[in-house]
């Protein structure tokens, strides 16, 4: 009731002061619970949920910044990636994985902005994303089709909450997903490839040229989406792309 509730006073255009008024009131009649596991609390994602999620282990390819296990990174050989680096908040299982699916699936867009302080927490502990030289925050795009059924692009709601505990401009709508795309959940590896080749275009307002630019996406597996989202930005002047995801599937 009360994510029903809120999504629908916050989907609405209202005076800042009487969107304040509204959600004040709201938390008096239903006080705030981590999504996760329904404790009361000051957040929609608690302290105890935050401290369990893992992340990636090490050692950890240096490029698609997923576990190799001393090996060679399956997830990259053979292949030449457009990106510079990517890198992820924590692993796709427990409450990250949880918490990613209601805000997903289940419209709790409130769970962006403690998903997002976990994204900005890493890169503020973490070097190898040098996110203080990105010129943009831009968010990976989803198909129209599939934002109207879900009312938001998630990805979009991380890359507004970073942009503001960055500092950085968020270029909104600065890539099109021009073609709908299965979705890549259950596909195996070459046929997320395939699925999402050339399916990204540049609006023609855009100007990456000689730009850093940091994409944001919330879950990645093979980093296809990504690849094919920073090859695009490249092809139109960008000088070099940083990823940062949410999560990383295995």
């Amino acid at each position: 009731m009360r994510v029903q509730t809120y999504c629908t006073f916050r989907s609405t255009r209202m005076r800042p002061y009487l969107q304040l008024i509204v959600e004040g009131l709201l938390d008096l009649v239903y006080p705030t619970k981590c999504l996760v596991c329904e404790e009361f609390g000051p957040s929609y994602l608690c302290s105890s949920c935050l401290s369990s999620i893992e992340p990636v282990p090490e050692p950890y390819c240096p490029v698609c910044g997923h576990p190799t296990s001393g090996k060679q990174c399956q997830n990259c050989i053979g292949r030449k990636r457009s990106f510079s680096a990517a890198r992820a908040a924590g692993t796709y299982e427990g409450a990250l994985r949880e918490a990613i699916h209601k805000f997903k699936y289940s419209g709790a867009r409130m769970l962006a902005n403690p998903l997002a302080e976990l994204m900005f927490e890493y890169l503020s502990s973490h070097t190898d994303i040098p996110w203080r030289k990105a010129d943009f925050i831009v968010p990976v795009p989803i198909h129209p089709a599939r934002e109207r059924q879900r009312g938001y692009n998630q990805s979009y709601l991380l890359a507004e909450c970073l942009s503001e505990k960055t500092g950085k401009p968020l270029l909104a709508n600065a890539i099109i997903r021009r073609r709908y795309t299965r979705p890549q959940v259950g596909l195996p590896g070459e046929l997320r490839r395939t699925n999402v080749r050339e399916a990204f275009a540049v609006c023609g307002h855009s100007n990456f040229q000689g730009k850093t630019i940091l994409l944001v996406d919330d879950v990645s597996t093979t980093c296809s989406t990504v690849h094919e989202c920073s090859a695009t930005m490249l092809q139109f002047g960008a000088a070099s792309v940083y990823v940062l995801c949410l999560a990383f599937g295995a």
